[in-house]
């Protein structure tokens, strides 16, 4: 068996991105890697390679026929059957196109007033000292998201626990993840049986009607959708908060910035996208017919992952690619591009940019209170972040 690197590769000191994408750029773009699975794949690092990736119609997703090369050998929400972003055409278009509706720029700015109101609302009401991460970054998203599926609230604790569950790389059994998401699916089908009868607005109420009344989507792919909608609608947003703060006010000179021109903010927020993702989701792509890609070619059955924050860090697209630059003009893949470019994009932008808002203008001296380099990250886990960020507001 051939030795190649195992891959997902484990995130650098405070997050940063894994020097072993630097490496393979210069010198093996297009190089294979061994998968917790024991299959091989293989990985893009460069931002052309991964363009052509996510574009290319010719590489799936669906990975459920037998002998489909996949991450993990067992459970993993990345694979789970139902999922959009597992999905390809034709079903893929059919769901998309039913979720898609809700995230339109038009609805998504509709609800900017609103955050506006809550983050302002939270932010005065904090103590002078406080953690970012807990107080601010998660509950946030957590409430945009239940205004988004048109649900009063949820068990914020459990929907947490839960999440970091299904999002574990190392901590935890397969039978423990396995056993979150089953608890987690069990809470999304009581709240879906709850709201049959009355659904109200939102878009947990189209997906019923559309389960319901128009029996275009099935039972699974209903809980499968919310729940997958709940984890990431919170834990995205809320991990690229954590993570774009800390690098605004280490150094503090990023956010003082801000302050002092925040017309720059929505600019900002693209390149805190680029350089702040949550960390490489690892979705492996198949081949349908025998690909060429810039760095080489990719055989019919041969199994692809598209690095995207490799791809966001190659100096070949962003000059300096570890400076924060707003204005840049090459476009980050922080979402994809392609058929299955992500649905949340509009909403996720538009929580970034509203949140920073509203904190530089009533929050003109925040800063940390230790050292950045003293801030503990989160261990084992898909999303990589800060797990505890204390900051004040004096």
């Amino acid at each position: 068996m051939a030795d190649f690197e195992q891959y997902p590769f484990g995130p650098g000191p405070q997050g940063a991105l894994a020097d072993s994408y630097a490496v393979r750029r210069d010198k093996d773009p297009l190089g294979k890697v061994r998968l917790p699975s024991g299959c091989t794949a293989y990985l893009t690092t460069t931002y052309e390679d991964t363009v052509a990736v996510l574009s290319d119609p010719r590489f799936g997703k669906d990975l459920s026929g037998p002998g489909s090369p996949r991450m993990f050998s067992g459970f993993s929400l990345l694979e789970a059957p139902g999922m959009l972003s597992s999905m390809d055409p034709p079903e893929h278009t059919r769901l998309r196109r039913l979720l898609s509706g809700v995230f339109t720029p038009r609805q998504v700015n509709a609800w900017r007033p609103r955050l506006r109101t809550l983050t302002a609302e939270l932010i005065d009401a904090l103590p002078a000292e406080f953690d970012f991460v807990r107080d601010l970054a998660f509950p946030l998203p957590v409430q945009v998201i239940c205004d988004v599926m048109g649900v009063p609230d949820i068990d914020t604790d459990k929907v947490r626990a839960w999440s970091d569950a299904m999002l574990s790389t190392s901590s935890l059994s397969e039978e423990e993840m396995l056993g979150a998401a089953t608890e987690f699916g069990a809470y999304i089908a009581e709240m879906i049986a709850a709201h049959r009868d009355n659904p109200g607005e939102g878009l947990l109420a189209t997906m019923i009607h559309a389960r319901d009344g128009e029996d275009r989507l099935s039972e699974e792919e209903l809980v499968t959708n919310t729940l997958v909608l709940f984890l990431a609608g919170h834990e995205t947003t809320g991990t690229a908060l954590s993570r774009s703060i800390l690098r605004l006010l280490d150094p503090r000179a990023g956010y003082a910035r801000l302050v002092a021109e925040p017309e720059l903010i929505e600019s900002a927020v693209e390149e805190l996208l680029r350089l702040e993702m949550v960390g490489d989701i690892p979705f492996v792509r198949v081949a349908r017919e025998d690909v060429e890609l810039p760095s080489g070619t990719v055989c019919q059955g041969e199994a692809v992952i598209a690095a995207i924050s490799s791809a966001n860090a190659d100096p070949a697209a962003f000059p300096e690619p570890d400076v924060l630059r707003p204005g840049r003009q090459a476009a980050h893949l922080t979402f994809g591009r392609g058929a299955h470019f992500c649905l949340g994009a509009n909403l996720a932008r538009m929580e970034l940019q509203e949140i920073l808002g509203v904190l530089v203008t009533r929050q003109p001296n925040l800063r940390l209170t230790g050292r950045a380099g003293d801030v503990p990250w989160t261990e084992g886990s898909l999303s990589v972040r800060p797990a505890k960020l204390i900051v004040s507001k004096e």
